[in-house]
């Protein structure tokens, strides 16, 4: 099985953001509140929107498809460069910009101060202080994020420490209350993913990496023929969602 569990490793990259490889092989809960559906919302009302982290542009596409853009401005952004290219393409029949911005290198974001009315990001490192800058007076932040305790088993089975311990709910509200914004929403959720098997988990681990930087197919083969015995495997989920608004 070692075999297959590397080819597996070996042959899986992440193409924007795109999971179907496991369709079949994955399940996952879903947070009891709609972050695609308050998003949608908001667009709808907004004049001036940035995506933040749009990933291959897919979740932004699915929304704008349902939208009437007249009269409104939507930007993305994207930090990982593979993605740039692969999110301009998938966006550009909308006319949206794609701009590069990483906020955990501690870059200015590429908008002028109260130029926006809506700011949503999903599994994406935020700075909340430069957010409020370019939030215009009654402008909202809707953000929903991976909690930097998520996947504790991965984390307990390959020995990789967790690398964003800090990214928790009470943490976002309290920068984004010293950033000047008005808390409307904090909800923390846990939830179950569920895979197939382990060729599954190792693919996983290819696509998403940063959950397990030290991952070897070869140095762990012996926790992962422990796991194959315990088919199907379950792994924790944390999420949080952060609702804001500038007064």
């Amino acid at each position: 099985m070692t075999d297959e569990w590397r080819r597996a490793h070996e042959q899986t990259t992440m193409v924007g953001w795109d999971f179907s490889v496991l369709d079949g092989r994955l399940r996952a809960d879903d947070p009891w509140w709609d972050f695609d559906a308050d998003c949608r919302a908001a667009l709808a009302s907004a004049r001036a929107t940035a995506d933040l982290g749009t990933g291959g542009g897919e979740r932004l596409y699915s929304f704008l498809a349902e939208m009437d853009l007249t009269g409104t401005t939507v930007v993305a952004t994207e930090g990982w460069e593979p993605n740039v290219a692969v999110a301009r393409e998938t966006l550009a029949p909308w006319g949206v910009d794609v701009v590069r911005y990483d906020a955990e290198a501690r870059e200015r974001m590429p908008f002028d101060d109260a130029s926006l009315d809506l700011v949503i990001s999903r599994h994406e490192g935020i700075d909340v202080a430069e957010v409020a800058r370019v939030l215009a007076p009654g402008g909202r932040l809707l953000t929903q994020q991976v909690d930097g305790g998520d996947a504790p088993e991965i984390h307990a089975w390959f020995g990789s420490p967790f690398e964003y311990p800090d990214v928790t709910s009470t943490r976002y509200a309290e920068d984004a209350e010293v950033a000047g914004l008005r808390i409307d929403v904090v909800d923390d959720w846990s939830g179950t993913i569920e895979f197939a098997d382990v060729t599954a988990l190792v693919t996983y681990l290819a696509l998403v990496p940063w959950d397990a930087p030290s991952f070897s197919v070869d140095e762990h083969a012996e926790q992962l023929t422990a796991l194959d015995a315990e088919n199907p495997i379950r792994v924790t989920q944390r999420r949080f969602r952060v609702y804001a608004t500038k007064p």
